[in-house]
């Protein structure tokens, strides 16, 4: 071995003895208890003991370098006070025993009770077989003669003091989901505070599609990063729809808080015998830079959580196009253009069909469209589209707003009524994909998202190829809790290339790409603005048909589920660009962001460039570890930007050699090593004008 190679090594293994030597000490403080648990996935460790009747965190260490994030033990909450009627309680918590089981990882299940009142908990420790995080989930039964009220400022999740070996970054993720309108809350898409001592910092996790809550429409994603200088960290989750998340330092800037809970007001009321399942939470160690850390997070919830039938069907997400929502004219679009020969998958019926919508459906009575019932004008045979569209060798989206007749599924009445209107619609009408938009649950209302959740698992269990589609006002609910059973979601509701591809930068460090649609339009502008209005720039407010556009368009939906819309009416130039780009997704991006069989690994995605501005360069890559292939996209939306730039990448072999193959531009093809991509990086020639855009395979 190369001399220097041997001491860097020496250096590696020193690190790693100072860093477990620095941890027992600290630990010294807090001896473990003789009864203790551990649980350890490849890259977190933990143990679990009991202190006070409730279970403490005494180590969470990183299983690679050693590094222990707990000084101190802490003590995971249960809820302090409930109310049954008019009276508050005190639970008094007592400990009563643990069970372990064993299967592709550990679960430990621990065991409490309340005398006064009478309730039994479960606190679930998780540790998969694997990469990923321990899971943490906690389950009470009211065992009461009565309802049980739990505030949800009570609902607390996680209150943990974290400590670092430096000063530590506090990463957060916006949502993005615009709607046509920028909000200045919206910006920064994506926060990054080094934190120093006496520091308080706050995030919401909103389902309120008003955008009443203090962080706006967008609010941040239930998914934080505490990174140290880029050489390791600690990613934190919460799964529910709505929360808050309060990370705090005191005159130590090395240690932080960090609590999450439900919301600051409203609460959840339980009948007798039912169980009130608190939002889980996880964490999960790494080592190297914030993208290396995601992507372990991402192939975890690949590998256990994201929907089955996602996760083990090589064909999906389905290329998804826009058909029209009117039987005669549905028939002639499939007479006019072959999209089954050019590539196309999945057609998506908007709002049109709906009893009400008429000519504009903006003009239509919104009661009506609740009623999910076809417009007798436009289907005077009934809902037949679904018929239509599998006779063309395709599935259906079908697009069914806000609940059915606005039925509460908060409650158990709500909940069946939507189960047997999705059910009967399912069986009878013969789509694929229930799509979903406006408002599904009540505002931070847990028995509401409760009731979402139980919907889709009916409706999963019941019909095995049934797939949910969420639109929810432009992506909503992009919690992990939906996340599980959602094949694919709107990335954002703007229409244009470059609102999505910010909000996809944002969204990717925590959603597998794959889950992640666009909905771009080929005759809107670059950020959704419209032909002939007023906001509209492009050519005096012609629509863009130039081939270096249409390539722009689709290309952004190489990011992910992949969907490029015209309303249904298609240029020549539109449609040479879906021939050549819907195979060419289908063949090499679907299998390099999912595999080509079930078990193998999602992509890894590589923030390469900075957050898309409309200007400058922005792109992603891509790297299937199970392939040994990988993908760049990059943009250079305006002719303000230069021509050319030096791309550095990530996630590669030093060592080996790679074939780099430009999809337009063939003369920069090349063969050279992962250390030099990675350190000299490559310059990217001849990007040309506005709305340039490449395609490099790796292999």
């Amino acid at each position: 071995m190369p001399q220097d190679q041997t001491i860097e090594l020496m250096k590696k293994r020193y690190l790693i003895i100072i860093a477990f030597t620095i941890s027992r000490i600290a630990l010294a403080e807090n001896p473990i208890p003789k009864q203790n648990w551990q649980l350890k996935t490849e890259d977190t460790y933990v143990t679990i003991a009991i202190s006070r009747d409730r279970p403490a965190i005494y180590e969470l260490r990183n299983a690679k370098n050693g590094w222990n994030w707990i000084k101190s033990l802490s003590e995971m909450p249960f809820p302090e006070e409930v109310q049954i009627g008019n009276q508050s309680f005190q639970p008094n918590w007592k400990f009563k025993n643990g069970t372990i089981e064993k299967s592709n990882g550990v679960k430990l299940t621990l065991h409490f009770f309340s005398t006064s009142p009478n309730l039994e908990l479960e606190s679930k420790w998780e540790a998969k077989s694997g990469v990923g995080p321990i899971e943490n989930s906690v389950a009470i039964r009211n065992n009461t003669v009565g309802n049980i009220t739990f505030q949800n400022v009570t609902v607390i999740s996680a209150n943990i003091k974290f400590t670092s070996d430096s000063i530590a970054s506090l990463w957060r993720f916006n949502k993005g989901r615009y709607l046509g309108n920028k909000d200045p809350r919206d910006k920064p898409i994506v926060t990054s505070d080094k934190l120093g001592a006496n520091d308080s910092i706050t995030c919401y996790l909103s389902n309120d599609a008003n955008g009443a809550s203090p962080e706006g429409i967008n609010s941040h994603l239930p998914f934080q990063v505490l990174d140290i200088n880029s050489r390791h960290g600690l990613y934190i989750g919460y799964e529910w729809s709505f929360g808050v998340f309060k990370n705090k330092t005191g005159a130590d800037p090395l240690t932080v808080n960090y609590k999450s809970y439900l919301w600051d007001a409203g609460s959840v009321t339980k009948e007798k015998g039912a169980i009130f399942n608190l939002p889980a939470v996880f964490f999960g160690a790494y080592v190297g830079n914030i993208d290396d850390g995601t992507n372990k997070m991402k192939r975890w919830f690949w590998n256990y959580k994201i929907t089955q039938t996602l996760r083990d069907n090589p064909q999906e997400p389905l290329i998804e196009y826009c058909i029209p929502g009117n039987e005669g004219q549905l028939t002639e679009y499939y007479n006019k253009y072959p999209v089954t020969q050019w590539g196309a998958e999945l057609g998506k019926i908007d709002i049109d069909w709906l009893d009400g919508s008429g000519a504009d459906w903006t003009k239509g009575d919104f009661k009506k469209y609740t009623n999910w019932k076809p417009d007798t004008l436009k289907w005077p045979k009934g809902m037949t589209a679904g018929d239509i569209v599998h006779r063309n060798g395709q599935k259906l989206s079908l697009y069914m707003n806000f609940t059915f007749e606005k039925c509460d599924i908060g409650t158990a009445e709500g909940r069946e009524k939507e189960k047997k209107a999705l059910l009967t619609r399912y069986d009878f009408w013969h789509f694929d994909y229930w799509r979903s938009d406006m408002l599904l649950e009540a505002k931070y209302n847990y028995l509401s998202h409760e009731g979402l959740l139980e919907i889709l698992d009916y409706m999963i269990s019941s019909r095995p190829n049934f797939r949910y589609e969420h639109c929810g006002n432009g992506g909503l609910l992009k919690d992990f809790t939906t996340l599980q059973r959602i094949s694919v979601f709107t990335n954002e509701d703007s229409g244009g290339p470059e609102y999505h591809r910010e909000s996809f930068y944002s969204c990717s460090f925590m959603i597998n790409p794959v889950q992640i649609k666009t909905d771009i339009g080929m005759n809107l502008g670059p950020h959704g603005e419209v032909p002939n209005n007023a906001g509209f720039s492009p050519n005096g407010g012609v629509i863009n048909d130039s081939p270096e556009w249409v390539n722009y368009i689709l290309r952004t939906g190489f990011m992910g589920a992949n969907m490029a819309t015209n309303w249904c009416v298609y240029t020549s130039n539109q449609i040479d660009g879906v021939k050549k780009h819907w195979p060419l997704y289908k063949t090499k991006q679907r299998p390099i962001l999912r595999g080509i069989k079930p078990g193998d690994a999602p992509a890894d995605v590589y923030h390469i460039l900075p957050i898309p501005d409309g200007i400058n360069w922005d792109g992603i890559e891509f790297f299937n570890t199970s392939l040994n292939k990988g993908s760049v996209l990059l943009f250079k939306p305006s002719e303000k930007a230069p021509d050319s730039k030096i791309i550095r990448l990530r996630g590669l072999e030093q060592k080996k050699i790679y074939t780099l193959t430009f999809e337009d531009r063939k003369g920069q093809d090349r063969k050279i090593s992962g250390s030099e991509l990675m350190s000299n990086g490559i310059e990217i020639k001849e990007m040309n004008g506005k709305y340039a855009s490449e395609i490099i395979w790796i292999n």
